[in-house]
């Protein structure tokens, strides 16, 4: 059971989807996996607002599917939809919107590598 206020259990719902089609992405069901990338993203839209980071994760995994699917317009138009929800957000935070992306893609340097 998820505790907390209402945007804090959507939040929360809208992950747990996101988890889920993740998953069925990736075993190839991309029908179910677009459904749940839908389910999350209406429902963070709706609890959290269209320019909130977890509308923006939604959009952003919603977008690879688009892409892994052949469906590169309407992938780019979601990835584009997602910059601006980073962009619209991360002036709050006083980060630039690559300061914003939830994860790292470089690898801290090992100590002692020549």
């Amino acid at each position: 059971m998820i505790t907390g206020t209402a945007p804090e259990k959507a939040s929360a719902a809208a992950r747990s989807f996101v988890i889920w089609a993740n998953e069925f992405s990736r075993k190839g069901r991309h029908a179910v996996a677009e459904t749940l990338y839908q389910r999350a993203l209406m429902l963070a839209e709706k609890t959290l607002g269209r320019f909130h980071p977890v509308t923006a994760e939604v959009l952003e995994c919603y977008a690879d599917l688009l892409a892994k699917t052949h469906r590169q317009d309407e992938s780019a138009a979601m990835k584009r939809r997602a910059k601006a929800v980073w962009e619209a957000f991360t002036p709050r935070l006083g980060r630039s919107y690559k300061d914003a992306e939830p994860f790292s893609l470089r690898r801290p340097e090992q100590e002692g590598a020549d």
